[in-house]
């Protein structure tokens, strides 16, 4: 065979793409990288029980399939994209759905996204549920939160510097439920910052805001938030009651944490304001919680985007490892009663992790609670205890 026939048969021989592993993940990539594809899941299924309600109806027990998430995410020539399905509370929603660019810029990095992706606003509220120290994101997450909810079909900006970054995002419409949301415009934005980085000691300083314009079509607003550390017993919940005539709403908070060695703390608080036909009404939430990595861990947080991330166990069980175990606790508070018919609820959760590798994770929450609705079928104080577990397998 001639010089050339066998360079011929060499170039035959190398594929223009290559199939790799990424933990335990298969990544298509080409050779050049210009072109990468990987898929992602995530299945939580959760098992929960409530008890010592003075309603009978709030005593419940049973399992739940939490989320489950299929989708893909990648590159194609410097541009990345992601698109996400999720299977949760008896409907699928699209979660990130976007092409993104990134680049340098004159302070550090940027980044510009099109499409549906989640909206920056408070520490937990911008880290993905695979993440969270607890099985449900706290009360400033949970209930200090726009219409249109966690995620916003729009444009988002991001710069990035080394201790530091600052995302912005204009959103319309809920792609999952557009008629929710009909001609309303949120506007939000956040930043974080780490004056202190060192490996000894991290200092988490953070802020965001959003604004949102209702139209004559939101005629009532209203939003229950579960409670109990538990997202299972729908009877569990703080109420809002409903708000007639939203006209604007603005929401804020700020946050506040260090991290050292396997220990970690923050304490997060909320504000909105809503400016309706029928008056204003202040929201406000509050939470502190704190965690240890018995296994000495340290906390799974980035100081790219000030916000917790999956992380992967120093000695995994499959190498013969005790895993990551990590004790957390979390006191939170949520005031409604300034809405005519707007709820009271505290509560104190106690929480044990157990990462058995980066892509596995088993968690038990205990949570005693109290809250006092002015409206719907559980009026008056209450108090009780809520035990919840999840399995998790998320790559």
């Amino acid at each position: 065979m001639s010089a050339g026939g066998q360079a011929m048969a060499g170039d035959a021989f190398e594929a223009p793409v290559a199939l790799r592993w990424n933990g335990v993940v298969p990544e298509i990539q080409s050779a050049d990288g210009a072109f990468r594809l990987r898929p992602r899941a995530r299945v939580q299924v959760d098992g929960s029980v409530t008890e010592d309600s003075a309603f009978p109806d709030r005593n419940r027990s049973g399992t739940e399939v939490r989320s489950l998430l299929f989708g893909v995410e990648g590159a194609v020539k410097g541009v990345s994209y992601a698109v996400n399905v999720d299977f949760a509370n008896h409907q699928s929603n699209v979660r990130n759905a976007y092409l993104a660019w990134r680049g340098q810029a004159p302070v550090g990095e940027w980044e510009l996204t099109l499409g549906n992706r989640m909206t920056e606003r408070s520490l937990e509220g911008s880290s993905s549920s695979e993440a969270t120290p607890f099985l449900e994101r706290n009360v400033v997450a949970q209930a200090i939160i726009p219409l249109k909810g966690s995620y916003g079909l729009g444009v988002m900006t991001k710069l990035y510097g080394a201790n530091w970054h600052l995302a912005a995002q204009v959103a319309g419409d809920d792609i999952n439920n557009p008629e929710v949301t009909r001609d309303t415009v949120t506007t939000s934005v956040r930043g974080h910052w780490n004056p202190v980085k060192s490996p000894a000691l991290l200092v988490h300083v953070g802020g965001w805001a959003f604004h949102e314009d209702f139209t004559d079509r939101v005629t009532r607003l209203s939003r229950n938030t579960f409670w109990g550390g538990q997202h299972f017993d729908d009877a569990l919940q703080v109420s809002l009651g409903a708000i007639a005539g939203p006209r604007t709403s603005d929401g804020y908070g700020l946050e506040l944490g260090a991290l050292t060695g396997p220990a970690w703390s923050f304490v997060e608080y909320g504000q909105r304001e809503i400016a309706a036909s029928a008056g204003h009404v202040t929201v406000r939430a509050w939470s502190a919680e704190a965690g240890w990595f018995l296994t000495g861990e340290h906390a799974p947080y980035t100081a790219r985007t000030g916000a917790f991330m999956r992380m992967a166990p120093r000695e995994p069980v499959s190498h013969g490892g005790p895993g990551a175990i990590e004790v957390s606790g979390r006191i939170e508070h949520l005031d409604n009663t300034d809405a005519p018919q707007g709820g009271l609820g505290d509560a104190v959760t106690l929480g044990v992790s157990w990462r058995l590798e980066e892509w596995l994770r088993v968690t038990v929450n205990a949570s005693r609670w109290t809250t006092e609705n002015q409206a719907g079928a559980f009026i008056g104080t209450d108090d009780g205890e809520s035990l919840t577990t999840r399995l998790q397998l998320a790559f």
